[in-house]
């Protein structure tokens, strides 16, 4: 599915998890040489794509990709929370086979949800070698009013899933598959969690309590005034992420 003449720098892509069709983006560097590669992951329901962050990582000799998964923003199937890890993992197995990625230099950024994502699926995923989230969920769901007119306003609207199906799965991964107990498990790889003081979806306070979970060796940022999708702190956030991940490579 490569193409092997002389790319652009931003290709489309589409791949399989558990038999649907999942579509994305991928920022390609500059030259044919295999480069290190980061993998974003948006959240729920995905407004904040990250795209600025794609192209500040395309720029500084990053490849990124960016995907859907199931069930949301052109990607086939139902969305489901549970599955989203086995999503990721795909989008690993697929930069995994691209030759202009370097498989032994992939990391995982995610955003809210995403970052609830990356720490979960990275704790079992050791070809995802260093992990950042932002305004990641200490536990999924917390906090959340979960009535079927509010979850469709702010959710289902925009997912092929149903309010009533999305509280459902919201109670199991709460239960089954939490960033707290997870966190433990990526260390000695890197880790850096970042959060906003004024993010009013999930308090500072759980990003305080992942960071203690996850010990001395993760690195956290707090910064003062940014919201939920750091909205006016997006330029602080790419340089941040960015001299992060430099200083991961050298």
């Amino acid at each position: 599915m490569w193409a092997t003449e002389p790319h652009e720098g931003i290709t489309g892509v589409t791949f399989d998890s558990d038999g649907h069709r999942l579509v994305g983006v991928l920022y390609l560097a500059r030259g044919e040489e295999p480069a290190p590669t980061v993998l974003l992951l948006h959240g729920c329901p995905g407004l904040e794509k990250n795209l600025d962050l794609a192209v500040r990582l395309r720029e500084a000799g990053w490849n990124s990709l960016v995907f859907h998964y199931r069930g949301c923003w052109g990607s086939a199937g139902r969305y489901d929370l549970r599955t989203i890890p086995r999503d990721v993992t795909a989008a690993v197995d697929l930069l995994a086979g691209c030759p202009q990625v370097d498989p032994g230099r992939i990391a995982v950024l995610g955003h809210s949800l995403g970052g609830w994502a990356a720490i979960v699926t990275a704790a079992a995923e050791p070809r995802l070698r260093a992990v950042a989230v932002y305004g990641a969920p200490a536990r999924l769901g917390a906090g959340l009013r979960l009535s079927p007119a509010w979850l469709d306003a702010e959710f289902t609207r925009f997912l092929a899933v149903t309010p009533e199906e999305f509280a459902a799965q919201v109670a199991v991964v709460a239960e089954r598959m939490d960033a707290l107990a997870a966190v433990g498990a990526i260390r000695p790889r890197p880790l850096l969690v970042v959060h906003g003081t004024a993010d009013g979806w999930v308090p500072v306070t759980q990003a305080r309590e992942l960071t203690e979970r996850a010990g001395s060796w993760c690195r956290y940022v707090e910064v003062e005034g940014a919201d939920h999708a750091f909205s006016w702190h997006r330029a602080e956030l790419a340089d941040l992420m960015l001299g992060w991940l430099r200083g991961l490579t050298g």
